[in-house]
């Protein structure tokens, strides 16, 4: 035995927890067989710190498949149950090279060491491993056989073939009344939702007559199209108990969800809403604040298919609620113009967040109503940013000409969401209305008090191609007025107004001493065509900031230009500068831009090597893969991580195997995760409704 051994052995022993936590982490180090036997040692630990020290070394300890044995032989310990618990989760971390080791457990242990087998293959799903979870769903052990079922709910992130056997076995179990009990049955049905497999609504109705199973059953039935099923879910909504209703419309809103549109589909529901009063009584109850938000948004959607007037406060008190507000607009949105009155009334009465969403319907509902309109110049005056923001977006949709005025009043609000509000429906009604734009603007001072608001008006009109010619000389005056707004926003103009004129005079403005100023000039000097002024000052800068906007503006110019000036700086140290030459880079579709970004992946700066992983996912060439298959291996956990996104959102089969392939080699279990999350977000090809 060696002397390094020998004292790891020592510090195992001893009385204090922490010298033995820090002693199981040099248990990789040493050789075998003696590694494999501290590690189980460690794994019996007495203080749970230890043990999972022990666990997450676990994977590190070599040769590999002793250690799987080993800790695999714990399995079948009757009497320390933290040290069976420790082995499973030294197994999963292990991963996919447990997976033989826990089969061979299945064969040869007892019930509980076969539950935990079980469990070890659920967390490291593998198709092996699926395969055995379905063998087991036949075990004598009702506990087994629960612990299988809810181990198929990981069977997605094993590949298709696994999730479709996981589907058949677990739709064959659902339907045995003879080797399923309700505990058996409940897993089955949870581990299909995870599955997102759509079970047939002839094999879910015998199941509502079994009071243990009914909620489960209805919850699996959320989302189906089939006429029954909708129907069903329906009636259920009035059901006496809370619970159950309530889950009931959970499910009853999925399905309204994926019917939408479906007129046909949607009557069934909505007239079986109709002639239920307790259904209708349930719903408003639910749609309520306070409420939890599934079961809100669910309710929201069934009262605006049922369409009583009576419940419009109802919808209209739910568009405070960021969590549920899109519900309620789409609910109010089948009532149309029927919603109008009330929206007014809560307009007038309910707190400003209320209000603002409120005021923020009313032209979508009645766009050529005068009423509505009326309501929304009314909320101009509101003391409250929340009710004044949202009028201001209206009107930038159905303002008109008598408007200008009004909005023109908050382009200097000192709440940034009211000013740029103002600022966008200044530009939507001058654009609408050039005439009275024109006159509003005509005779400002252009370094007074209305300079803002003209300068807004003459970027509106010259982005509507009614540009006069002493419109240039106007805004070139706005550029020494005292506020930065009113320069930033002349540059703007003058950007939209073009010709050299413009040019000079933005020029000038790169020397301003607000950078917000300079860089919006720079960035207009792109607009503008000027890329020679742009390539010198990408040349010249030292300033990362500076450069990013110069790199931009040239893009917008002269995009040639701007790869030829991006390029060299991709591997630049200073990582501001090569995540903007990443950007532009990536935003410029020319033959060397694979190449190029192919380059920047293998930079020293970790989130520039992210930047360009992201940008050349977007290209859709098929050497991207080549990069992302290079970066799921790289050195740093960061970067693998973000690989995984990447790949599972690419989808495709070799995106899985890489992913796959990498699952096997793993070692960082959050590496690990972020793998079987990319596994479990591909699209899914085998989706399917729900029969009729």
């Amino acid at each position: 035995m060696s002397d390094r051994v020998s004292q790891v052995r020592a510090r195992l022993a001893d009385r204090e927890p922490e010298v033995r936590r820090l002693a199981t982490q040099e248990i990789p180090a040493l050789p075998a067989p003696e590694s494999c036997e501290l590690l189980v040692a460690a794994l019996g630990d007495e203080d749970w710190r230890v043990r999972k020290e022990a666990a997450a070394i676990a994977a590190r300890v070599e040769p590999r498949t002793a250690v799987v044995f080993a800790v695999a032989r714990v399995l079948g310990e009757r009497d320390d149950v933290g040290l069976r618990n420790a082995a499973v989760e030294a197994l999963v971390i292990i991963g996919p090279d447990a997976v033989p080791g826990a089969i061979d457990a299945l064969s040869r242990l007892d019930a509980d060491g076969r539950k935990l087998a079980v469990e070890m293959l659920a967390g490291a799903p593998t198709l092996a491993g699926m395969r055995a979870l379905a063998r087991s769903l036949a075990d004598p052990d009702a506990n087994v056989v629960v612990a299988a079922a809810e181990g198929l709910g990981q069977a997605h992130l094993a590949g298709d073939e696994a999730r479709e056997l996981a589907a058949t076995a677990l739709t064959k179990l659902l339907a045995s009344e003879e080797r399923a009990g309700v505990p058996e049955r409940l897993a089955a049905l949870e581990a299909l939702r995870k599955l997102e497999v759509n079970v047939a609504w002839s094999a879910l109705e015998p199941l509502f007559s079994d009071p243990l199973l009914r909620k489960q059953a209805i919850a699996a039935a959320g989302g189906s199209v089939a006429p029954r099923a909708i129907r069903a879910l329906a009636e259920a909504c009035a059901d006496r108990g809370a619970t159950f209703a309530g889950a009931a419309t959970v499910a009853l809103g999925r399905s309204i969800e994926e019917a939408w549109g479906d007129d046909d589909l949607l009557d069934i529901a909505a007239k079986t809403l109709r002639a239920s009063p307790q259904a209708r009584a349930r719903l408003r109850t639910l749609a309520k604040v306070g409420s939890d938000p599934p079961a809100r948004g669910a309710a929201l959607l069934a009262l605006g298919l049922v369409r009583d007037p009576d419940d419009v406060a109802i919808l209209a008190d739910a568009l405070a609620d960021d969590a549920v507000a899109d519900r309620a607009e789409a609910a109010l949105r089948l009532f149309g113009e029927e919603a109008v009155e009330p929206l007014l009334v809560a307009g007038r009465t309910a707190a400003p967040s209320l209000r603002g969403a409120a005021i923020s319907m009313l032209p979508q509902l009645a766009p050529r109503e005068p009423s509505p309109l009326a309501a929304v110049r009314e909320a101009l005056s509101d003391a409250s940013p929340e009710v004044v923001a949202p009028a201001l977006k209206s009107l930038a949709i159905v303002g008109g000409a008598s408007d200008l005025p009004l909005v023109a009043a908050h382009v200097k609000s000192p709440d940034p969401k009211v000013a740029g509000a103002a600022h966008a429906a200044l530009l939507a009604i001058a654009s609408r209305e050039p005439d009275a734009a024109r006159a509003a603007a005509s005779g400002v001072d252009p370094r007074g008090e209305g300079a803002l608001t003209a300068t807004i008006i003459l970027d509106a009109l010259a982005r509507s191609k009614k540009s006069e010619p002493g419109d240039t000389e106007l805004l070139a005056g706005a550029l020494t007025h005292r506020e930065a707004a009113v320069r930033r926003a002349a540059i703007e103009a003058l950007a939209s107004v073009g010709g050299e004129d413009a040019a000079q005079a933005v020029t000038l403005s790169m020397a301003d001493e607000e950078p917000v100023v300079a860089n919006a000039a720079i960035r207009a000097l792109g607009r503008l065509g000027r890329a020679e002024q742009l390539a010198s000052l990408a040349a010249t800068t030292r300033d990362p900031i500076r450069l990013g906007s110069a790199l931009r503006a040239l893009k917008d110019a002269d995009p040639e230009r701007a790869f030829a000036a991006a390029r060299p700086l991709l591997r630049a140290r200073e990582a501001a500068v090569a995540a903007a030459a990443v950007e532009v880079v990536g935003a410029i579709p020319v033959e060397a831009r694979v190449d190029a970004l192919m380059g920047a992946a293998d930079h020293q700066d970790h989130e520039v090597v992210k930047l360009a992983l992201a940008q050349l996912a977007k290209t859709g060439d098929e050497r991207a893969l080549v990069a992302l298959a290079r970066a799921i291996d790289h050195d740093a956990e960061a970067v693998r991580r973000y690989a995984a996104e990447l790949l599972g959102h690419e989808g495709g089969a070799e995106a899985e195997g890489l992913l796959r392939a990498r699952l096997d080699r793993e070692r960082s279990a959050d590496v690990r995760r972020a793998i079987m999350a990319a596994l479990a977000a591909r699209p899914d090809e085998g989706s399917r409704k729900g029969e009729a």
